[in-house]
């Protein structure tokens, strides 16, 4: 079930965050990095987000709890053509490969709509082959790439963009 993330969920969606960080980007951060990773300080991060309603905030719940979110709201960076960005869609390992990520996508760009954007960019590692070939799936357009630091390490990022959100294809 997708559903809005409530304040409660914070703790939950911490807990989806840094599992999903840990074995999305293993091999590609470094390891002590993602040790590193504190459910507590990331429960306070998306305590305030979902308070803030500047974005909106998703989940995916399943019997056991969420196994993933997804949130998006205005475009962050200033990048030209898009208003709405995609921030963040996270899944637990164990949770992948059963429509949830097309299920929160379509959540955001209907809230993207909500808000009066007719567009969308995503961020993804370039590394991430898993994620890029998600967008891809879904008919994002290869828009450009730029540098990101993580913690201690460089790494290239790519942005999919749809000039349309009716051109996603779920």
């Amino acid at each position: 079930m997708i559903r809005p993330a409530l304040q409660d969920d914070a703790a939950e969606i911490a807990r989806v965050h840094v599992a999903a960080w840990r074995s999305s980007y293993q091999g590609l951060l470094a390891d002590d990095f993602l040790a590193s990773l504190s459910e507590a300080g990331y429960t306070d991060r998306w305590r305030r987000v979902i308070g803030d309603r500047a974005s909106r905030v998703f989940v995916v719940e399943e019997p056991e709890g969420i196994v993933g979110f997804a949130s998006g709201g205005r475009e962050r960076a200033g990048e030209s053509g898009f208003a709405g960005e995609l921030y963040a869609i996270y899944i637990v390992a164990g949770a992948q490969r059963k429509g949830h990520g097309r299920e929160l996508v379509r959540a955001v760009a209907a809230a993207l709509r909500e808000m009066g954007l007719r567009d969308m960019i995503v961020w993804v590692l370039r590394d991430n082959a898993p994620a890029r070939e998600f967008y891809e799936r879904l008919g994002g357009s290869y828009v450009r790439a730029q540098p990101i630091t993580i913690g201690t390490t460089t790494l290239e990022e790519v942005s999919y963009g749809w000039r349309d959100l009716d051109e996603i294809r779920y």
